[in-house]
């Protein structure tokens, strides 16, 4: 054998390796293009709650500091926004823990949510003015809450 043909025959192998190696990969690089999976309704509603009660610790702040001030507008709000969240986490634990009650818990918080949501849109005329935020925040938080509670206890 010439040592040329011996350098056709591996360049002609390291090519075929080439190809197997990149058509071996193919899948997985399509793999990892896939969009990840949903999440389900279980997960949807904790991913829900947490940031609900996050939001609704800051405007539960706000609405005692408001009432502190002597602003008794807020006081339905600050009522609504305690019931959240004392509901809230309890509904969390629950769906956690994948309880029996997690379900009925679920329902109790989407209700929860609605009121606190409310109560929060009483102060809607302030936020283009940049006031009451948490409010606001706390009021959007609650509207993704309940639609992912009420999907939950309805899976």
């Amino acid at each position: 054998m010439h040592r040329r043909d011996l350098l056709a025959a591996g360049a002609t192998a390291g090519i075929l390796l080439a190809t197997h190696r990149a058509s071996a990969d193919a899948p997985k690089a399509e793999a990892k293009k896939a969009p990840p999976p949903k999440p389900d309704a279980r997960q949807a509603a904790l991913d829900a709650i947490a940031a609900c009660l996050a939001k609704s610790l800051a405007c539960q702040a706000h609405c005692e500091a408001q009432l502190a001030a002597g602003t008794k507008e807020f006081a339905r709000c600050a009522s609504a926004v305690t019931d959240m969240l004392a509901i809230g986490h309890a509904a969390q634990s629950a769906i956690a823990r994948k309880s029996a009650l997690a379900k009925k818990l679920a329902e109790v918080c989407a209700v929860a949510c609605k009121e606190c949501a409310a109560a929060c849109a009483e102060h809607k005329p302030h936020f283009a003015h940049n006031m009451h935020l948490e409010c606001k925040e706390c009021l959007e938080s609650c509207e993704a809450c309940e639609k992912a509670c009420a999907a939950f206890a309805a899976a």
